[in-house]
Formats: structure tokens, C-alpha cells, sequence
């Protein structure tokens, strides 16, 4: 009796524990469900501040952005972009910063917080596509591993690709809801939210364009799923590729209009497919550094497909394909020029953290897929980038040093911050402002002009201060225009200021007609360029 009265005991707890579990488990989903609908964006938005909070006024964070932040304030000033200031990114990356510009101050702080309400955003759509695989905390859990993994890959600042993902991200959202319906009308109107999103995208970077035309296939496969007539299906399409294209014909149309579509096809186009290859060897280094970086994202990604193909019938038809898809797309994009920068990378980690929701699961395996997603970043994470104080004084330090010298002449950056153009309000010497297009040799032949004979120009001007650093950013340097550069500060100018920023040393140099004085700075000839 009293063995029968233990089993009984042990049973009846089992099942009360049980019970405590399951009921302990709706306590939580029904507390979450009573909190208002907009709480999930709220903590999402409050992490991405949070992280990025001590890397806002940084002027020097990263340098793509300082050029992009230069030709929308000059925007704003009346020069044009490919004819006074030679970049080859879309216009409307340009007009989006002298959008920010427009918001006062320096300009820094600023763009800055645009890009976290930016990755805010696309982190957001993150959570809400992977739901559809996942629930509500590996969602949470991959939209965290975006926010940490851009930081890795450059994207701590305003990159292009961390300003225009937003716009992909509803766009792959408005695809992934047409998998909800089986109206020909609601598709379409989806269909025309998704390539509105991509014609923006690809007037931050044409790139995009790739996974704008596999999202464009998908809702052409949805109007075929639903039974829509071929004659309605050809109208739709070509109303989602006229709405895609539009803001690049836009823009052609306007160069087109003020005589200068040259300048604008020779920089966007043209300069493309006539920059110097990289060496073999400088491919494969690159791509390894690439991949080494989220390479637990990468690696789980197939194992996750996989089990996305078991799943494919549980959730709304055609999420897996869709998926799939979008992924090889956003790899097939960054590929596709050859050039495997990290920050080129931001672009397929959107899609990858969707397609890894379904591993954030309890247990050993999903503890590292969350190590993974979250540590991993986390730990590679460059610590310069939350050490801003020392960032604002180098700024204003060679602000300091070179203003004297620029009241009637202009400061030439041969290689150092672009932003310095805009602390200074100076004046530049050549529209190839950003110092990589006269000082990389692989940008040599794309230019459309003779970087020796620009350059040759450039010092003949006689700028009253240059810029240089003691070693490249990118160990591949124009030796041609190197000479230049070297004989000239060697000749006509004197060395005024010496500053670390970003792990190297920037060298400010004055005109020796209005620095009549010798350099205060030990040994100025160790400060040119080698």
C-alpha cells in the first residue's frame, strides 16, 4: 500500500510540475501578448542605440561615409556629382546624405544616427520575416546577430549597404507576404512595394538590381500560382520593372537635361569595367578575411536550409524557395564585382540571419548557434571604434594646423580623412576628392583621365596644405603619382602638424610660402610618402 501511495506521489508531482510548466509558459506568452504590438521594434531600436551610441561624433568611424557625407554637403552648394566631384556610387546615395546634411550641425552626429534608425529598421524587418520560420526569441536573437555582425564588417557608420538594406528589407517582406494570399490584387500591390523598395536600393549602390529582379521572378511565379491571365501577368511585369528602374532613369534623364550624361555614364558605368584587376593572390586573401568574419553565420546557413526543406510544408508555401532564393541572389551581388571588401558582405548577412532562425533553439546545439550569432561578433568587434574623444581631437587638431594656409588656397588630401575637406570648408585642387582614385593603382585606368597628368595639374596649383599618411590604407599605392607627391612636400613644403588617427599617422603639410619657418617636427622628410 504504501509502495502503491509513493508511485502515486511521484506521479501526481510529475504532472503538477508539468502542469506548473506548461501553465508558467502561457503566463509569459500572454504577458507578452497584453504588452502593445510595437514593443519588439521599441527594444530592438533601444539596443542598436545603445550599441552604437559611443561611436556617435566619431568624424573619422570609417571612411566611405566621410566621402558621401563631403559630396552632399557640396551638393548642397551647387557642384554635381560625377562632373565636380568624381565618385562612381548612384546620385541618389548623395542626395540621401545632403538629406541629412540638411539637418544641421556637422553633419557627423547626424548621419550617424540616421544609419541606427537605418540598421533599426532593417533589424525590425528582420525579426518579423524570421517569425515566420522561428519564434519569437530566435527572431529577436537574429535580428541582435545583424545589428553585431554589420559591426564587424565596417558597417559601424553610414555604409551604403547599411543605409539601403532598409529599402531591401521591405522589399523581401512584401515578398515573403505575398506567400499569405491567393488575391491577384493584393499580390500586385505587394509587387509594387517590393520594386518601389528596390529602385530606391539601387540608387544607393546598383548592386541591388540582382536581388530586385529575384524578387521581381518570385511575384511573377505568385500571379502564375494564382491563375492570372499571361496578357495581366506581361502588364504586371512590366509596371514592376518601369516602377524599378525609375528612379535611375530619373536621374540619367536629369544629366541627360543638363548636358553632362557623359560624365555621369563614364563615372557610373563605364569606370566599372576598367578598373586594374587585383592580383590572384589579393582576391583569395581578401575573400578569406571576408569569411573568417561571420564564418559561424555562414557555416550554419546550409545546415539551417536543410532544415528549412523539412519545415517547408509546416509554413506558408514557397517561404523555402523564396528564401533560398534571395540568399543566392545577395551572394551572387556581392560577387559580382570582384572586389571582396567586408563591408560588401552587409548585404548578404541580411538574408542569413533569416535563414539561421530556426537553430536558435533550447538545448547544446542551439547554445552555439547563439554563440555563434551573438559572441562571436561580439568579440571581433573593433574596440577603436567606441574610443571617439581621441577621433574629435585628431580632427581638430589638423583642423588647427592646416586652416592658416587655406584663406585663398585649397587643401589636397592625398591620402588621410576626407572629412577633414569639410571641417576645414576648403576648397579641393581635382574633383577626385577621395584620396583611393589618385593613389590606387587599380583606379588608374577607370578615371577617364591620366591620374599622373591630373595629379602633375593638382601640385601645379599649389594648394596651401596636403594631407598624407604614413601608410596606405589599402597596401596598393600609384607609384607613378606617388613620385609626384613625394618631390613636391621634398621641394615646396614644410611639415606642420603629425597626428595618429585610425592606427596610423597623418602628416599635415603647409606651402613654404606661407609657412616661412622650418618644421617644428623632428625629421619631416620620415613624413613622406614611401
Amino acid at each position: 500500500m504504501r509502495k502503491f501511495e509513493r508511485v502515486a506521489l511521484v506521479n501526481s508531482s510529475t504532472i503538477l510540475s508539468d502542469r506548473a510548466g506548461i501553465l508558467g509558459r502561457i503566463d509569459w506568452q500572454a504577458r507578452a501578448a497584453a504588452l502593445p504590438r510595437w514593443w519588439p521594434y521599441a527594444l530592438i531600436a533601444l539596443v542598436v542605440f545603445l550599441i552604437r551610441l559611443p561611436t556617435f561624433g566619431n568624424p573619422m568611424l570609417e571612411f566611405d561615409e566621410q566621402l558621401y557625407l563631403l559630396v552632399g554637403d557640396r551638393l548642397l552648394h551647387g557642384q554635381l556629382p560625377y562632373v565636380d566631384l568624381w565618385d562612381r556610387k548612384p546620385i541618389g546615395l548623395f542626395v540621401f546624405y545632403a538629406l541629412i546634411r540638411m539637418l544641421g550641425g556637422s553633419g557627423v552626429i547626424q548621419y550617424q544616427i540616421v544609419a541606427a534608425i537605418c540598421v533599426t529598421i532593417t533589424a525590425s524587418f528582420i525579426w518579423t520575416i524570421a517569425r515566420r520560420s522561428a519564434g519569437m526569441m530566435p527572431a529577436f536573437i537574429v535580428a541582435l546577430s545583424y545589428v553585431l555582425f554589420i559591426n564587424v564588417l565596417a558597417g559601424t557608420g553610414g555604409q551604403a549597404s547599411v543605409m539601403y538594406n532598409p529599402f531591401t528589407a521591405c522589399a523581401a517582406w512584401a515578398a515573403f507576404r505575398s506567400n499569405d494570399t491567393q488575391s491577384p490584387a493584393r499580390i500586385f500591390g505587394l509587387a509594387l512595394l517590393s520594386m518601389a523598395m528596390m529602385g530606391i536600393a539601387i540608387q544607393f549602390k546598383y548592386t541591388p538590381m540582382v536581388e530586385g529582379a529575384c524578387f521581381g521572378c518570385w511575384f511573377l511565379l505568385r500571379f502564375w500560382q494564382v491563375r492570372l491571365p499571361v496578357l495581366k501577368i506581361a502588364a504586371a511585369a512590366w509596371a514592376m520593372v518601369a516602377l524599378a528602374v525609375l528612379p535611375t532613369l530619373a536621374a540619367i534623364g536629369y544629366y541627360a537635361w543638363i548636358g553632362h550624361l557623359d560624365a555621369m555614364v563614364q563615372a557610373s558605368f563605364v569606370s566599372v569595367f576598367h578598373r586594374a584587376p587585383f592580383p590572384a593572390e589579393t582576391h583569395w586573401k581578401q575573400l578569406r578575411f571576408v569569411i573568417a568574419k561571420p564564418i559561424g553565420l555562414i557555416a550554419a546557413t546550409p545546415i539551417a536550409l536543410g532544415l528549412h526543406w523539412l519545415r517547408r510544408k509546416d509554413g506558408p508555401p514557397g517561404d523555402f524557395w523564396l528564401l533560398t532564393g534571395w540568399t543566392i541572389s545577395a551572394v551572387v551581388a556581392f560577387a559580382m564585382l570582384g572586389d571582396f571588401y567586408d563591408f560588401y558582405f552587409i548585404t548578404v548577412i541580411l538574408p542569413l540571419c533569416i535563414v539561421v532562425a530556426p537553430l536558435v533553439r533550447p538545448g547544446r546545439i542551439g547554445f552555439l548557434v547563439v554563440c555563434m550569432l551573438v559572441l562571436w561578433p561580439a568579440i571581433l568587434t573593433p574596440r577603436y571604434i567606441f574610443r571617439t574623444g581621441p577621433y574629435l581631437q585628431a580632427e581638430a587638431a589638423l583642423t588647427a594646423a592646416v586652416s592658416p594656409y587655406l584663406h585663398h588656397r585649397c587643401l589636397y588630401i592625398y591620402d588621410g580623412p576626407t572629412v577633414l575637406y569639410l571641417a576645414t570648408n576648403a576648397c579641393a585642387p581635382t574633383r577626385f576628392i577621395y584620396p583611393d582614385h589618385l593613389n590606387n593603382p587599380t583606379e588608374a585606368p577607370a578615371l577617364g583621365v591620366d591620374p599622373v597628368a591630373e595629379m602633375t595639374r593638382v601640385l601645379a596649383s599649389r594648394p596651401g596644405a596636403i594631407i598624407t599618411a604614413d601608410r596606405p590604407v589599402i597596401p596598393r599605392v600609384n607609384p607613378a603619382t606617388q613620385v609626384l607627391v613625394r618631390d613636391a612636400l621634398a621641394r615646396d613644403y614644410v611639415l606642420v602638424a603629425r597626428v595618429i588617427a585610425n592606427d596610423r599617422v597623418i602628416y599635415a603639410w603647409a606651402l613654404k610660402s606661407l609657412h616661412p619657418a622650418p618644421s617644428t617636427i623632428d625629421d619631416p622628410r620620415a613624413a613622406i610618402p614611401e
